[in-house]
């Protein structure tokens, strides 16, 4: 496990890009279209957003944000760590995994994608009949800007051509793939779709790890003392995967939370233990 996180590349130079060509893009609010930072100990801010999460970008709309996942320190290269989507708006859906990693964020982006990272469908033809509403919305809208789509093209073929990136051709397939290949790497599943995994090479060594005794279930909230007490000797894996489930059901009991701090840095996560207490 690590806790010393150093910016990706890719990220750092499209940030420099985004510096060197935001006068020939003026149109456009960000040459990506997203509000690109770095900071390891931002989560996102959100009650939802998972304590081992690192914020990278800002839609600046409802909150969503895309974050690296670390897996509670697991994940040491966030140039490798996936990528999630948290939406605190949706509830059921509050974080999502969106790319196995950051190179495979911007490539979807940069294949006008948005509005699969932006958004959860249920099936391919729903995101189709998206698409075909978002473009006839277009060019019904008073407010259509054809410089702006000019721009908006011209810092896509820019980044794909600067950063070597290879066109997605199927960009709904690609996000169900990648949700795919990541529920081969846990060893727990959780309400919040994202799983426990401790790192590919310790997946076959897991596989008998067990999740918390609330596993599948609501967890209560009139058994805090039960709770704490769990918590107090839980290991890594159960210890986990209730954080993740606590979040996703909207637990927010301080005692409870307070107790999942002190276990994570028991585990010497003082990181992640600041975030999980934020805003409690």
């Amino acid at each position: 496990m690590t806790s010393n996180y150093k910016i990706p590349e890719l990220l750092q130079d499209i940030m420099d890009w985004e510096q060197e060509i935001k006068h020939e893009v003026s149109y456009l609010e960000t040459p990506t279209g997203y509000f690109l930072q770095f900071d390891p100990n931002d989560h996102g801010g959100y009650l939802s957003s998972p304590a081992d999460a690192i914020v990278f970008a800002n839609t600046g709309m409802g909150g969503i944000h895309y974050s690296f996942l670390t897996d509670f320190g697991y994940a040491s290269d966030l140039s490798l760590a996936p990528v999630i989507r948290v939406d605190p708006m949706d509830s059921g859906n509050y974080a999502r995994i969106v790319a196995s990693n950051i190179r495979d964020f911007f490539t979807l982006a940069f294949s006008g994608y948005e509005g699969l990272l932006l958004n959860e469908f249920e099936s391919k033809q729903q995101y189709l009949n998206y698409v075909i509403e978002q473009e006839d919305d277009a060019r019904e809208s008073e407010y259509f800007d054809g410089k702006r789509d000019l721009e908006k093209n011209k810092a896509r073929n820019l980044a794909m051509q600067r950063f070597d990136l290879q066109p997605i051709s199927d960009g709904y397939s690609y996000i169900q793939e990648a949700r795919q290949i990541r529920r081969g790497e846990v060893i727990i599943d959780t309400l919040d779709g994202l799983g426990v995994a401790l790192g590919k090479d310790l997946v076959s060594d897991c596989k008998r790890a067990e999740p918390h005794p609330w596993h599948e279930k609501e967890i209560p909230y009139d058994q805090k003392e039960q709770l704490k007490s769990y918590i107090s000797s839980a290991d890594q894996v159960g210890l986990f995967s209730l954080i993740r489930d606590s979040q996703a059901q909207g637990l927010d009991d301080p005692d409870v939370y307070r107790a999942m701090k002190d276990r994570l840095v028991s585990f010497g996560l003082t990181m992640e233990a600041r975030k999980l207490m934020h805003y409690r």
